[in-house]
Order: C-alpha cells, then sequence, then structure tokens
C-alpha cells in the first residue's frame, strides 16, 4: 500500500499523513518504512493504522 492510499482510507491529505507519522519516523524506518518513495510494507501499514485507527478493510 502507498501513503497516498493509506492517506485515503484515513480520510486526509497525504502531507496530513505525513505529519502524523514524522515523530515516529525513525521508529518506522527501523521496522522497514522506506526513506524514499514507495509501498509500504504490511507491518508498517498495520502499526500506522492501528495507532490511529484507520480502517483499511478485511
Amino acid at each position: 500500500m502507498t501513503r497516498r492510499q493509506l492517506a485515503e482510507y484515513a480520510g486526509v491529505d497525504p502531507r496530513t499523513l505525513g505529519n502524523w507519522i514524522k515523530p515516529y519516523q525513525e521508529y518506522l524506518w527501523q521496522i522497514g518504512m522506506p526513506k524514499g518513495k514507495g509501498a509500504l510494507p504490511p507491518n508498517v501499514v498495520k502499526w500506522i493504522a492501528d495507532r490511529y485507527c484507520i480502517d483499511i478493510g478485511p
């Protein structure tokens, strides 16, 4: 899943999602989030979705 797709599920702009995750960026890099553009690994998507109560479906 891309950051844009995750932001759409959250109902926010991708920039807003970026601001939300900025305080946790170092940790997210450690668990596998790419530093540039690219798809987010499932464990990163799950962490962000759980942290911000984003319903990403089944």
